[in-house]
C-alpha cells in the first residue's frame, strides 16, 4: 500500500509540473502570437474608387 501511495504522489507531481509548464507556455507564447498576428488599424489613404471616376486610373504614390 505504501508503494501505491508513493507511485500516486510521483505521478501527481509529474502531472502537476507538466500542466504548470503548459499553462505558462500558453500564457507567454499564446499571448505573443496573438499580439503579432493582431490586425493593424487602417493607415492613411483609402484604395476605394470614388463615384464618377470609372474611366480614370488611380494615381499611385
Amino acid at each position: 500500500m505504501e508503494l501505491f501511495a508513493e507511485m500516486l504522489s510521483i505521478v501527481g507531481a509529474l502531472v502537476f509540473s507538466v500542466s504548470c509548464g503548459v499553462l505558462v507556455e500558453e500564457l507567454l507564447f499564446g499571448g505573443l502570437v496573438r499580439l503579432f498576428l493582431a490586425r493593424r488599424p487602417a493607415t492613411g489613404g483609402s484604395t476605394e474608387r470614388k463615384e464618377g471616376m470609372e474611366g480614370e486610373r488611380p494615381c499611385l504614390r
